[in-house]
């Protein structure tokens, strides 16, 4: 596979995982801020695992971005659009 599809797919797929986890985050978050006045384990745990996707959501998403840079560095070097000294 070429170094242009693997940066698209990458970047695309990056960033939809951060809004994703930022999403399920917020979620969380208001979950937690409804909940009631005596401890209930069942309502803890709901707002604890969709924030913990969220966390990992994020983090996925953010390495799927940081490979789509390598690619896009792959591909402007293949190219010769990279500002690199090259050996002569």
């Amino acid at each position: 596979m070429d170094y242009k599809k693997k940066w698209w797919r990458h970047s695309v797929i990056g960033v939809t995982l951060v809004g994703l986890g930022i999403n399920f985050i917020g979620e969380a978050i208001i979950i937690k801020s409804n909940s009631p006045a005596e401890f209930d384990l069942g309502h803890a745990a709901l707002w604890f695992w969709i924030g913990l996707f969220g966390l990992v959501s994020i983090n996925a998403g953010i390495s799927y971005v940081g490979d789509a840079v390598k690619q896009r560095i792959y591909m402007e070097m293949e190219n010769g659009e990279a500002p690199v000294n090259r050996p002569e």
